[in-house]
């Protein structure tokens, strides 16, 4: 059985990132007979959707999640830059496909491991005099703001605030 959410919180709905629970009502599809009970949720960023998740449907209300407390947030950074750090994969191309499946699978622990990894590279080649590759650049950057929005809206600060929050916390000791 799922979590069950009251109109106005707050939760995480898979690629919609984080959206206001709006209500909770009654809705009768095209083709059916009976109401659904569904939540009405409006995603933070694109306030102006509205996405139904009929609580009858197992597999969509197990994609909605509660928000993260920053003290959950911080646990997750320290696990990311201690003993679950993702190693450097050297050859490019299975590099790519690593970074790939870890951005469309979207888990925030994964995401932030990714995120740790690319910038001990990135501190590791600073010391020789070079630097990422624009495509592991990017792929950093597309990491950070997927993490981003529920790390602003936990610290109650802007995204660009909880990118760099997640950065120095993740980064590698300077030597």
């Amino acid at each position: 059985m799922s979590r069950s959410f009251e109109a106005g919180s707050h939760v995480r709905y898979g690629g919609n990132g984080i959206c206001l629970v709006d209500r909770i009502e009654e809705i009768v599809y095209p083709g059916q007979s009976a109401a659904r009970r569904c939540y009405v949720l409006r995603p933070i960023r694109n306030p102006g959707v509205e996405i139904t998740v009929p609580q009858d449907n197992e597999t969509l209300c197990e994609r909605l999640k509660p928000l993260r407390t920053k003290e959950e947030l911080d646990g997750m950074l320290r696990i990311a830059a201690g003993e679950a750090a993702m190693p450097w994969q050297e050859d490019r191309k299975l590099r790519a496909q690593e970074f790939r499946r870890i951005l469309a699978g979207g888990d925030a622990q994964a995401l932030l491991s990714l995120v740790h990894c690319i910038l001990t590279q990135s501190a590791v080649l600073a010391k020789r005099g070079r630097h990422l590759s624009a495509a592991d650049d990017t792929v950093r950057k597309d990491a950070e703001r997927m993490l981003d929005e529920e790390f602003a809206f936990t610290l109650g600060t802007t995204p660009q605030e909880a990118g760099r929050y997640i950065c120095e916390r993740l980064a590698p000791p300077a030597e």
